[in-house]
């Protein structure tokens, strides 16, 4: 089980999340899903999107969601070794932006990744969430460092696009990728991620320099 989770963890989940997907090494992109629940939600708040929760919605229920949107397009599911997924794309664009993932053992929908295309920026987040509780950094590009809000109680995390590494979190970051989970899922992730505490507007690298307030209990390995 520790391989299939390893996937899906803070900035390798954008990575691999987003592998294939990308017709250039950028995370902004207008062929990414319009949308605003993140802010907005409706028709349903985080960590619900479109009506699928992960941990209490079914694989099987959310196929059907996304299966009937007209708004999307292209939809493609695989299962191996007891892991579900499923991607698809923004209706009449050729780029994927959305991935579910599900355990065959439940039958529950574990994770929601959307791309999303610029719109949505930071401040909006906070007023609609309140602050995060931790941080996480990577640099995607030389020209992309990312930060990585995290809200254990929802829960989720919202990348942001900052600019480069010499850049800092402000206000009207844009965010480019949700990741919404079922609640055994985050609690996986505070027992084996490395994450700095928020500390409101700052530069990219004091971010990626700052102490750690949670260290790893434990660390996962990949299945053999």
């Amino acid at each position: 089980m520790a391989g299939k989770r390893g996937i899906v963890f803070l900035g390798v989940a954008l990575l691999v999340l987003l592998a294939g997907c990308l017709p250039q090494p950028s995370l902004r992109s207008e062929l990414f899903l319009d949308d605003r629940s993140l802010v907005s939600g409706e028709p349903c708040g985080a960590p619900c999107w479109n009506g699928i929760t992960p941990g209490e919605t079914t694989w099987s229920e959310a196929v059907e969601l996304v299966q009937n949107n007209a708004a999307f397009s292209d939809f493609e599911s695989e299962s191996a070794e007891g892991l579900m997924q499923a991607i698809w794309r923004k209706a009449g664009t050729e780029q994927y932006c959305c991935r579910l993932l599900a355990e065959e053992e439940t039958g529950e929908v574990t994770y929601v990744f959307l791309a999303v295309s610029p719109g949505m920026i930071v401040d909006e987040v906070l007023r609609q969430h309140g602050e995060p509780t931790y941080i996480t950094t990577f640099d995607f590009t030389d020209a992309e460092s990312v930060v990585q809000l995290i809200y254990p109680e929802v829960p989720m995390v919202v990348s942001v696009v900052v600019g480069d590494s010499t850049a800092s979190l402000l206000a009207n970051s844009e965010v480019v990728a949700v990741l919404y989970m079922s609640p055994d899922e985050m609690r996986i992730i505070l027992e084996t991620t490395e994450l700095q505490g928020w500390n409101g507007y700052q530069t990219y690298s004091a971010y990626q320099n700052a102490p750690p307030v949670i260290t790893p209990m434990y660390t996962l390995t990949p299945a053999e």
